[in-house]
């Protein structure tokens, strides 16, 4: 079904219906949780991702399931042990505790070739192996991979502050799995490292997740924690945070599946999260709406502090964001978001987790209700 409505002024719930076909809904609750990773499942089952264990212990990763879309959620279930890494992971002094030289919890994936969904598991650089669950994540198991060097030398890191990947779905690719990561320079370095030899980067595996291969870096030093959405049009739109200057977000494409980007420029409208010139680590998804570039973007929407997590809704894959909403007041610091997958209980749902022990759920209606509109928009 398509509705369309031409509207000049803000919009209410019963025409955001109209155009949406759904009521706008929205859910906050408090949900304790540090830097975590998050994914739908292919039967539309929501996964929270964490890493559990005391500053002093090397703990274990686990999951928690919800097969109701969000309303209700199961009990832990461990889904690894981290490993311990030969590389040099003192970071000069700056990282310490038992935990380094350990991996963590990486990025979380869906492969939607096979429906597997898989987790990184990393440090400043990523191990060689991820966690794998083919029964949309009720049991898993360890197993080795392959994550090639990069240009120069350097192992990508796809850590739980990078965004999951994407499936591609056109193109000669198509079926590609493609994850952002980060090149964490100082991770060889025993006298320290300096951001501005961290980049952004991308992985990609034709293979299920077996081998990872990176692309070229990203085309400006000193950024890092990026988010990446294909677009309708095959292309691949990457927003990067950028930890050494004050400004907004950076952002490039991809032409060829992961593999390179285009010249990189600052985004005219999303600022990099407070504190400026350090940035933030902010959450980019593609709602599933076919034939629709409609992008959602969420970051702390205040300048001076970490505070008062936004998100801002670009109707033309991230040419402009028209589209401001809060979600909470208060403390948020990094963020991550989900949508919801068809067919499935979780269908027409974005999922928002903040790293300050809280969670929210929402819908595009809720977003678009009280905006105003393009006159031409429409939703399937």
């Amino acid at each position: 079904m398509v509705c369309a409505l031409a509207v000049s002024n803000s919009v209410g719930a019963a025409e955001v219906r109209q155009l949406t076909g759904d009521k706008p809904f929205f859910e906050v609750w408090d949900e304790e949780m540090g830097t975590c990773s998050m994914v739908v499942a292919m039967d539309g089952s929501v996964l929270l991702f964490d890493h559990v264990g005391a500053k002093d212990e090397v703990g274990y990763i686990n999951v928690i399931r919800s097969e109701d879309g969000g309303k209700t959620w199961g009990e832990e279930i461990e889904v690894g042990r981290p490993i311990k890494l030969e590389e040099d992971m003192s970071d000069g002094g700056r990282y310490k505790g038992p935990r380094i030289g350990w991996t963590g919890l990486g990025s979380a994936l869906v492969d939607e070739n096979s429906g597997d969904v898989m987790v990184f598991a990393t440090s400043l650089m990523a191990g060689q192996i991820l966690y794998r669950s083919k029964d949309h994540g009720k049991t898993w198991k360890t197993e080795d991979i392959v994550i090639k060097p990069d240009v120069n030398g350097w192992i990508s890191n796809p850590n739980s502050a990078c965004d999951p990947a994407v499936t591609l779905r056109f193109g000669e690719k198509k079926g590609r799995l493609v994850q952002t990561s980060r090149v964490m320079w100082a991770y060889k370095n025993k006298t320290g490292g300096v951001f501005d030899k961290h980049y952004s980067n991308m992985i990609h595996s034709d293979d299920g997740g077996k081998t990872w291969t990176p692309s070229a870096p990203f085309p400006l030093g000193g950024t890092g924690e990026a988010g990446l959405v294909e677009l309708s049009d095959g292309r691949i739109y990457y927003n990067s945070r950028t930890h050494m200057r004050g400004g907004n977000r950076r952002i490039a494409h991809s032409l060829d599946g992961g593999e390179t980007f285009t010249p990189e420029h600052e985004d005219d409208e999303l600022f990099d999260g407070p504190p400026d010139v350090y940035g933030c680590k902010s959450a980019m998804i593609r709602l599933p709406y076919e034939g629709r570039d409609l992008l959602l973007f969420s970051s702390p929407g205040r300048r001076d502090k970490r505070h008062d997590i936004t998100v801002w809704l670009s109707f033309d894959g991230g040419k402009n964001w028209p589209i401001k909403r809060l979600v909470k007041e208060g403390p948020g610091n990094y963020t991550w978001l989900i949508a919801g997958r068809k067919g499935t209980p979780s269908e027409g749902m974005i999922y928002l987790a903040a790293n300050k022990d809280w969670m929210a759920r929402f819908n595009l209606a809720w977003i678009l209700e009280g905006q105003e509109l393009p006159e031409d928009f429409k939703i399937k």
